[in-house]
């Protein structure tokens, strides 16, 4: 069965004439500017970014057909994004495959953990996830100018 052996959520992904993928900035904290009223539900930072999934393949998944599963949870629990990729290695002497999806909009209505789960088609129970944190910074007072 094929084994998610990477991901993540970054900036974005550049890939080369050899098909390798780079990841620029992958995400560990957002750092949001807190505003004197709270964020709007349903706030976004108009930010594309990116989720990079990894699969290591056995040989008998040659030219078999793969469903990748992709949801982004917010911290208050919210679906925010659901994809799915359709995807397959035709390659003899390549047993990975490289799934990158472009989400548009970090979401930054509640403070806290962003969940990205994935999973594939059938192998529900084979969930993994990958964290991200936003963290509001308090703004200096207008009163005391700190």
């Amino acid at each position: 069965m094929a084994k998610l052996t990477i991901l993540a959520a970054c900036e974005k992904v550049i890939v080369d004439r050899q098909g390798l993928p780079s990841l620029i900035s992958i995400f560990q904290r957002i750092n949001v500017p807190m505003q004197k009223e709270p964020f709007p539900e349903n706030a976004l930072v108009p930010f594309p970014w990116v989720i990079f999934a990894l699969w290591q393949h056995t040989d008998d998944e040659l030219n078999k057909d793969f469903i990748q599963h992709t949801e982004v949870i917010t911290p208050d629990g919210k679906m925010f994004a659901k994809m799915q990729t359709k995807f397959k290695i035709t390659e003899a002497d390549d047993r990975q495959s490289k799934n990158h999806i472009v989400v548009n909009g970090i979401p930054v209505w509640a403070e806290g953990f962003i969940t990205v789960n994935v999973w594939l088609e059938g192998f529900e129970d084979d969930k993994v996830d990958y964290k991200f944190f936003v963290t509001y910074l308090k703004q200096p007072s207008e009163d005391t100018g700190s």
